[in-house]
């Protein structure tokens, strides 16, 4: 079974939503938790959709910002800009979203801006010259953030991303479940109440997929062959739940039917489900008994969902 990747993006991104996110009271500001030094870095793929924090923003949000306007996203916010620099390339960003955490009024805090953007195909992973993001306020530099290149950083998306940023899809999911963005052909996603069954055809989403064939034209598309395709070869392995519970099995490996940039930093990979073997825990007491992994060159995420016997 196949399925139209024009018709999925209209569908998917025509339902586009910018919730507001709640900021919470605090006048501390955490700079790394965990088990790692704090990297001043950002990791990113040409074309992946990220959220990026830094503090010296001097204009304040007081409630997040998701602008949208008739002609895409603005480049300026309050007189806050974003630039994407690389040797002599210099590329304004949109700006999909900005947020900043809260200042108590009792004592002097710096707050973190929080930038949901698209990094441009125009970063050259494997060029000499370094890349970074300048914030300018009203053409003044107020943080620099040095990126990472790398050729893609798959990750499939799910309904915890904090980038303001809501697929139609998610509807009705339950607030922190983190369901990742895997879907039936016609919809709804995959969970233990509507399963993946073997040998249909998933559609999944993710960002950080890297550079693609061309260009997406504007207005887009009379036709799917519109569509740019991602350059470098993925592929889709399985791994399942037995009946013993533990460890994971691997299922097999193979190579997706589509996997294209669908609009608005957005890719799309379809791919034929696995016959299930006869030893598949079945997924009625546990919500998830199949891990689906996107990989690249570079990079790979994985997936839970359900896999019906």
């Amino acid at each position: 079974m196949s399925i139209t990747p024009l018709a999925r993006a209209f569908s998917i991104l025509g339902a586009l939503v910018f919730p507001v996110l709640a900021q919470a009271q605090t006048g501390i500001v955490v700079a790394g938790s965990g088990y790692r030094n704090p990297s001043n870095t950002v990791t990113a793929a040409p074309g992946q959709i990220l959220t990026v924090s830094v503090f010296g923003v001097a204009a304040r949000f007081p409630k997040p910002v998701f602008p949208v306007t008739d002609n895409g996203y603005p480049t300026t916010v309050q007189g806050v800009s974003v630039n994407f620099v690389q040797g002599p390339v210099t590329v304004q960003l949109p700006i999909m979203g900005v947020q900043q955490t809260s200042c108590p009024s009792s004592a002097a805090c710096s707050p973190a801006t929080t930038f949901t953007l698209q990094i441009p195909y125009e970063l050259d992973p494997g060029s000499a010259d370094a890349a970074g993001l300048q914030v300018q306020e009203n053409g003044a530099t107020s943080a620099l953030v040095v990126l990472n290149r790398v050729t893609d950083n798959v990750h499939v998306i799910n309904t915890c991303d904090q980038t303001g940023i809501l697929l139609s899809a998610a509807y009705g999911e339950p607030a922190g479940a983190c369901v990742p963005m895997v879907m039936h052909a016609g919809g709804p996603l995959v969970d233990n109440t509507a399963p993946a069954k073997p040998g249909e055809t998933l559609v999944l989403w993710a960002y950080g997929l890297g550079a693609i064939d061309h260009p997406i034209p504007f207005p887009c598309c009379s036709s799917p062959d519109q569509l740019p395709l991602a350059v470098q070869p993925f592929n889709v392995s399985f791994s399942y739940l037995d009946a013993g519970g533990f460890p994971m099995k691997r299922l097999g490996v193979a190579v997706p039917s589509y996997v294209g940039m669908t609009g608005a930093g957005l890719y799309q990979v379809q791919f034929v489900v696995p016959a299930a073997p006869a030893s598949l825990f079945p997924c009625g007491g546990i919500s998830t008994n199949l891990t689906i992994q996107v990989s690249g060159p570079a990079s790979a995420d994985t997936a839970a969902v359900c896999l019906q016997p």
